[in-house]
Formats: structure tokens, C-alpha cells, sequence
């Protein structure tokens, strides 16, 4: 029951997360809450790292995290540019559909992939695509949301590279393989941001930078609470659970932002969502 309880806690932190950080971007520059975010969450990573007492990672291992990190920037990065352009509801199912890469890429170094594996892959990409379809109710409401399939599209991909790479290295030491990973991140953000770094300025003082540091404390929670649901439990059903955050993120985009889903997209959404689920399980 408590690794239950630990991995829906981690798919909720993501899922609020993917909600909060776009909805902050509307009222601050996207520059400044991916920033400000990850530099709070690097800060968390560090304390993870030194409480766990683990040896740093030699040249090898830090170059793979370093890759995990620079997939997470991208993927990072095109969501909220995704959430900007369009609904948050459409780019949140797109953007777990990172969870196939790892399957394609075990696939192709000799893993077997069972029926339901096979069955969830193909839901989660058909499903994918029928979320994808702009509707014409949302080119009118929505800045560019073609243009927002493509980023979300992105980032499901380069999620993908970071949920590939990083297991590789967080069996040695899960405070390092976080710790890496967050700096490769930190730097590309702050060379994607540039001179825009300067136009920092959060609204309302010291409560407006504990706003922008929201996201990113809720990023590294839920992968604390992953880590542990899965050393309480069975890696089946937690990596299951954990799998469900778009769930959180289109509901709240739903209640909150009163979005509304076409029938077809509705469907979509559906779809990726238990092709997500039979991936993992």
C-alpha cells in the first residue's frame, strides 16, 4: 500500500507541475520560470546527493547523465512551448509518449516486448496522434496550436533520450544521477536563455521567485517519491502509477482552465493515456 501511495504522490507532483509551470509562463517570461525553477530544483539535487553520501560519478557515467540532462532541457523546454501555443491537455498526453523511446530502444538491443507491451505501443502512438488534431475552435482560441503539436512532439522525444539514459547511471547513485543530469540541464537553459537572463524580474518580490520555484521543487518530489515507491514495491505496478501524471495535468487543465476536448481528441487522450500504461506495466 505505501509504494501505491509513493507512486501516485510522484505522478501527481509531475502532473501539477506540468500544470503550474505553463500557467506561470502567462504571467512571467517562459525564460523565467524554466529558470528559476531549475536552479531551484539543481539546488534540491545537491542536497539529495550530499545526504545519500554516494561517491561522485567518474567521466563515464557523468557523460550519461549529462546526456539524461540534456534531453530533459529539450524536452522541458518544448513542453512549455507546446502549453504556450496551445492546450495543455493536447500537450500533456503528447509529451508522455516519451515512455516509447526506452521501449524502441531496448527493442532494438535485444529486449522482448510482450502482447500488452505491443498493444500499448500501438494505442499510445494512434492515440497520440488522434490528441494531436487541432480543432478549429482551438486555432481561434489558441496563439498557434499546430505549431505547439510539433513542440510537444519534441519533447516527447527528448524526454524519451532522458528516460533512457538516466537508469543506466541511477543504480550507481540516484543523488549524482540526479545532480548531473539537473547541471547538464541548468547549463543549455541558461545558453537557450542568453541575454534574455536579464529581463528577470519576478512580480512581487521574494513570493514571486518562491512562486517560479515551484515547478521545479515538485519535479525533483516526485522523482524522490518514485525512487522510493520503487524500493517499496514491485517496479511493475509502481512505474505503472507513476506513468499516470498527464492524468493529473488534463484534469486540472480541464477544471481549472475550463479546456474542452474535441470527441476525437477526447479518444486520443484516452488512448495514449492506457497505451502509456500497458507500456510500463
Amino acid at each position: 500500500m505505501l509504494a501505491i501511495t509513493l507512486a501516485l504522490g510522484s505522478a501527481a507532483c509531475y502532473g501539477v507541475s506540468n500544470f503550474v509551470g505553463p500557467q506561470l509562463s502567462r504571467r512571467h517570461t517562459l525564460v523565467a520560470v524554466i529558470v528559476v525553477s531549475q536552479l531551484a530544483a539543481l539546488v534540491a539535487c545537491a542536497i539529495y546527493a550530499a545526504a545519500e553520501g554516494a561517491r561522485p560519478f567518474d567521466a563515464h557515467d557523468t557523460a550519461i547523465a549529462f546526456l539524461a540532462g540534456a534531453g530533459n532541457a529539450v524536452g522541458l523546454i518544448g513542453f512549455y512551448k507546446a502549453a504556450e501555443l496551445g492546450p495543455i491537455s493536447v500537450a500533456a498526453p503528447i509529451g508522455a509518449l516519451g515512455a516509447t523511446v526506452p521501449v524502441l530502444w531496448g527493442l532494438a538491443g535485444g529486449d522482448s516486448l510482450t502482447a500488452l507491451n505491443g498493444l500499448g505501443l500501438a494505442l499510445a502512438l494512434c492515440g497520440g496522434a488522434l490528441a494531436a488534431r487541432v480543432t478549429p475552435e482551438e486555432d481561434r482560441e489558441y496563439p498557434d496550436p499546430r505549431t505547439g503539436v510539433l513542440w510537444a512532439c519534441a519533447s516527447a522525444f527528448a524526454f524519451g533520450v532522458f528516460l533512457t539514459a538516466l537508469p543506466d547511471v541511477s543504480d550507481v547513485s540516484r543523488g549524482w544521477a540526479l545532480f548531473d543530469a539537473r547541471l547538464a540541464l541548468i547549463v543549455i537553459v541558461l545558453i537557450w536563455a542568453g541575454r534574455r537572463l536579464a529581463g528577470i524580474r519576478p512580480e512581487g518580490g521574494a513570493r514571486g521567485w518562491a512562486l517560479l520555484a515551484v515547478p521545479g521543487l515538485l519535479l525533483v518530489a516526485g522523482t524522490v517519491l518514485y525512487t522510493a515507491a520503487a524500493d517499496e514495491g514491485q517496479l511493475s505496478i509502481v512505474s505503472v502509477l507513476g506513468s499516470l501524471f498527464p492524468v493529473f495535468t488534463v484534469g486540472l487543465s480541464m477544471a481549472i482552465l475550463r479546456e474542452r476536448l474535441s470527441t476525437v481528441q477526447t479518444i486520443g487522450v484516452a488512448a495514449a493515456l492506457t497505451g502509456i500504461v500497458l507500456i510500463a506495466a
